[in-house]
């Protein structure tokens, strides 16, 4: 399929198509490291930069709040 002469928002934007590649990086890490629900959330957030959704990639769910949904809804 020919690609269209747009310029895709990771390749206008080189500060975040970096932050896309750590993401990724972060990602491998989290997987061989079996913390699965870790690399979902950066796996979100990676998501978020490819469709040029700022706002949703910026909305970081901290890991107490993944690991610890049921004791973290008592407070």
């Amino acid at each position: 399929m020919p690609r269209n002469n747009e310029l895709h928002f990771l390749e206008l934007n080189p500060e975040y198509n970096l932050k896309y590649n750590e993401l990724q990086k972060e990602i491998n890490i989290w997987i061989s490291s079996g913390q699965y629900w870790l690399a979902q959330e950066a796996e979100k957030r990676a998501k978020c930069l490819l469709n040029g959704n700022i706002d949703d990639y910026e909305k970081q769910t901290h890991s107490e709040e993944l690991y610890y949904p049921q004791v973290m809804n008592k407070y």
